[in-house]
């Protein structure tokens, strides 16, 4: 063996093309060579690719600093509509989603909504009625002056309405009346 400051190398490996013979010095430049172009493949291909699109402006919320309260949610299922087993309702200007189990008595979920009513709070309301698959509808909150407690109201043919309400369902202060057995019109 031929020992080098590099490396150590046996004196008759230095052959190209069979018969050939090179310096000792010409190939460990050229041993050195391969190692740092087979090094520079290497990282080539480790390097994420290039972004070339710009990403998305992230949109601003035209709701800042809206005033938020807790209010407890509750349900209402009217005559001709079926027992509600558990129901859900999103939150406006949120994903999350909170409700109970049954209709009949108030949860104290803390669900957030805005001390004054906004224009467009569309909500996701999902419910299971006994027996049958959950459903899902979108609605939009009815225009309220102060914020109270959040009421889904459920009829017949799997229609939904929410309010929020000071007075409870069963005052006729209360924006949709207990006795009512067809939803009301939805309204902005």
């Amino acid at each position: 063996m031929v020992s080098t400051s590099h490396c150590n190398v046996p004196a008759n490996s230095f052959q190209i093309f069979g018969s050939a013979k090179l310096s000792q010095r010409k190939a460990v430049r050229i041993q050195h060579l391969l190692l740092f172009a087979a090094a520079l493949a290497l990282t080539a291909c480790a390097t994420p690719p290039q972004v070339t699109t710009e990403a998305p402006a992230k949109k601003t919320s035209k709701l800042l600093n809206i005033p938020m309260v807790p209010v407890s949610i509750g349900c209402l299922s009217h005559d001709g509509a079926p027992y509600i087993n558990a129901f859900y309702v999103q939150e406006p200007f949120s994903s999350r989603m909170a409700g109970g189990l049954s209709c009949g008595g108030i949860v104290a979920a803390g669900y957030i909504l805005p001390k004054q009513w906004q224009p467009g709070m569309k909500v996701k309301v999902r419910w299971k009625p006994n027996g049958r698959d959950w459903i899902e509808k979108t609605t939009t909150i009815r225009r309220y002056e102060r914020a109270g407690n959040l009421f889904a109201h459920f009829f017949i043919n799997d229609e939904v309405r929410i309010v929020s309400s000071l007075p409870y369902p069963e005052s006729p202060k209360h924006p949709i009346l207990e006795s009512l057995t067809v939803a009301p019109p939805e309204v902005d």
